[in-house]
């Protein structure tokens, strides 16, 4: 099952390329929940003011909020789905093989460093063009060097002093902290076990029950250690009436408790019974599933980082091509508006995807592990020269 799913699995997927079978449709999950924080974000447009106050009752106004009110209220929740995933997919790609510190850190600085410098760079000169317009700088008012600095290191979430430039970017500086707890942590030779992750996912949450909202390092940890350990489950040798069982019963727990216990809930339990199960289920379900929907999940998963981080840029350049002579909200209220809003915001994170993040990737990864191959090649020829001596 697994060869076939990879023999028709999309030939530019990065995790293919690096010998794992490529999960298309937990791929098109991330993408999902990519489009999930751009609705929740919509709310922008009815908090463009100088005060950067959210428009009263403006669940009342927005497009579709018979069908999307969640997504509005709850969106923002997504970022939790990322976590999950991504430490389901490390622990799937690194299953089998062991890497490098070097290479394990470069892979992750090619992926998501050129295309955070980039938006970085396109929201600060749009923040400077605001000033000169506007006076101030919409939606986040953190304008400034110490920020800055803390957002080219992607480290805008270590100071914790408010969102600012490209914000969003705040859940991926959380995750690389915790990316270098798994290589640490679960590679190697622990790169199969499923007790050290657990413990570590356990760790985490009980320091979050602790800490509260303290440290979002620490949520991120639970939730991606979580997903380790799913991913762990799926890669035993059961028959898959268990592992269908098990999903079912995550996934029927985890609304229960939803229903329960609400927002907070879903955050510390119910996030992990819905989501782990479904991917669970997805992982099962990958060799079976139509090409078509596996190369639409695909497409969804491979853009997803660009919606996730060209979403504000393009919502910025819209308030001020808007401001102050034209209201946001009073043409955010329009379903037309929302609808041509995100397909711009696709359209362009597919052609950033395509045309800059993989040649960028490619590049990066081929010029810096070819200088750790010549570092490492020189140091070990003077340590032959100082044996010599």
């Amino acid at each position: 099952m697994h060869g076939q799913a990879a023999a028709r699995a999309p030939s530019q997927s990065a995790h293919q390329r690096e010998g794992a079978p490529y999960l298309s449709l937990i791929d098109g999950l991330r993408g999902t929940a990519a489009l999930f924080v751009l609705v929740y974000h919509y709310v922008h447009f009815f908090m463009a003011g100088a005060d950067r106050q959210r428009m009263a009752h403006y669940l009342d106004v927005v497009p579709a909020a018979d069908v999307l009110e969640p997504l509005y209220r709850y969106g923002f929740m997504a970022v939790q789905v990322f976590w999950l995933i991504s430490g389901f997919v490390f622990a799937h790609v690194y299953r089998d093989r062991r890497v490098g510190g070097r290479s394990f850190f470069v892979n992750r600085f090619a992926r998501l460093y050129p295309l955070h410098l980039l938006t970085l760079l396109v929201v600060t000169a749009l923040d400077f063009a605001a000033l000169s317009k506007l006076g101030y700088t919409p939606i986040y008012s953190n304008f400034d060097w110490q920020h800055f600095v803390a957002q080219m290191f992607m480290a805008s979430e270590w100071i914790r002093t408010g969102e600012s430039f490209n914000g969003p970017i705040w859940s991926v500086s959380v995750e690389v902290l915790v990316y270098a707890v798994f290589w640490f942590a679960v590679t190697g030779r622990a790169r199969r076990s499923l007790v050290i992750p657990a413990l570590m996912s356990a760790g985490f949450f009980l320091a979050n029950q602790r800490y509260g909202n303290f440290s979002l390092v620490i949520e991120c940890g639970y939730f991606f250690f979580a997903g380790v350990v799913l991913s762990r489950l799926c890669q035993r040798d059961w028959r898959v009436s268990w592992p269908v069982a098990i999903a079912c019963a995550l996934i029927a727990a985890g609304f229960a408790i939803t229903a329960i216990q609400g927002e907070w809930g879903f955050r510390r339990y119910g996030a992990v019974g819905i989501v782990g199960g479904t991917l669970i289920l997805m992982r099962f379900l990958e060799g079976r599933a139509p090409d078509v929907l596996r190369r639409i999940c695909a497409w969804l998963g491979e853009t997803s980082y660009g919606v996730y981080l060209w979403h504000f840029p393009i919502q910025l350049s819209v308030l001020l091509v808007l401001l102050p002579e034209w209201e946001p909200r009073r043409l955010a209220q329009h379903g037309w508006f929302l609808a041509i809003f995100m397909v711009v915001v696709v359209l362009v994170a597919r052609l950033s995807y395509r045309f800059y993040e993989l040649p960028m990737r490619d590049s990066l990864r081929k010029r810096l592990k070819r200088r750790g191959a010549a570092a490492s090649s020189i140091a070990k020829r003077g340590d032959k020269l100082a044996e010599a001596r």
